[in-house]
């Protein structure tokens, strides 16, 4: 008996042994889960609470007109990203098991070595949050001149000596305020469209312009507060400018503050219906800020009378071999078809 009892004891031992140290491990395993589990939500709050405050430090640099380093962004990232895989995580632990029997096996196992990974990851994270040169730098400047995709009319006699006329103000010190206006369809924004290309030129001005701003304006009624901010937004746009204030006087401010920045601005109005408040805008005054210039279109002189322009340029109907030249420019193929082609000398 006592050897029957010898065998079956020694035939369960080892199986024995390794029962206990499957049991064991499952036990320091869910123990260490918990602890893991415990210490990543405390490193998820610190996480969370410095990328806040970065965010909130970023606000404030926007209205500056500066933009977050290359680094801050990347670490941003990480950081929403690893908020999410947490998050996902917590989901399949709450979650009730839908599949088989295997599979939230499967799932339950990986859960600790994600906790630890999730962890390590977090913790690290909160070691890089260390910026000595800052979270924001400076807005890399636009290009001086944006092309606008517009009709060429160098060779119609009219326009270029109106295109030589305004690169003539545009050079000459004393005009700081320009105006062109005619009746509608004679082409002043074709013509002023010609001009902005040509200034991608430099040599074409005894001095040139450290940034040339093109704006549709195209509305009635421009000192509502909804079209003062449609026009700022487009002039924040240009400037890679972002505008976080909601009133229009400190969408000013940070319009103005940005554009004292530059050396020498031509703002461009384009299609001005009533007069628009410069200050209204934070566009500085082209009197005060040296070497700046303001130019605009409109259908009306009275605009340009209260505006103040120094020069005002009127734009006459094209002569007909001029429009018919311009037209089929313009209409490409279709100027060519039989019953639009008769029309030229009628």
């Amino acid at each position: 008996m006592e050897i029957v009892t010898s065998v079956i004891s020694s035939l369960l031992a080892e199986p024995c042994r390794l029962l206990f140290n499957s049991i064991d491990a499952k036990i320091r395993n869910y123990f260490n889960f918990k602890s893991n589990l415990k210490d990543l939500d405390k490193a998820m709050v610190d996480l969370i609470q410095r990328r806040d405050s970065i965010n909130q430090d970023l606000e404030v640099a926007a209205r500056e007109g500066l933009l977050p380093r290359p680094e801050i962004r990347e670490w941003l990232r990480r950081v929403n990203k690893m908020e999410i895989e947490v998050n996902s995580m917590k989901t399949d632990m709450e979650g009730t098991c839908s599949f088989s029997f295997r599979w939230c096996q499967f799932k339950c196992c990986m859960l600790p070595e994600r906790a630890k990974e999730y962890l390590f990851e977090t913790k690290e994270l909160i070691d890089a949050c260390h910026f000595p040169a800052g979270v924001a730098t400076e807005n890399p400047f636009p290009v001086t001149v944006e092309y606008i995709p517009a009709p060429s009319i160098d060779d119609q006699e009219t326009a270029a000596k109106n295109i030589a006329k305004i690169m003539d103000l545009l050079s000459n010190s004393e005009v700081k305020r320009i105006g062109v206006w005619g009746m509608g369809g004679v082409g002043k924004t074709t013509l002023v469209k010609n001009i902005n290309n040509k200034l991608n030129d430099p040599s074409l001005l005894s001095e040139s312009f450290s940034i040339v701003i093109w704006i549709t304006v195209s509305n009635k009624s421009q000192e509502t507060e909804s079209e003062l901010k449609r026009v700022q937004k487009q002039i924040a746009e240009r400037l890679n400018l972002v505008l976080n204030e909601d009133s229009v006087e400190k969408r000013a401010i940070a319009l103005h503050k940005r554009l004292k920045m530059e050396e020498k601005f031509l703002l461009i109005l384009d299609d001005v219906w009533d007069p628009i408040d410069l200050d209204d805008l934070g566009i500085p005054q082209p009197e005060i800020h040296e070497g700046s210039k303001i130019m605009l279109t409109t259908r009306f002189s009275e605009v340009c009378s209260a505006m103040r322009t120094d020069v005002v340029l009127k734009i006459e109907v094209l002569k007909e071999e001029e429009a018919w030249k311009l037209f089929c420019r313009s209409a490409g193929e279709v100027a060519t078809l039989e019953n639009v082609s008769h029309l030229q000398g009628r």
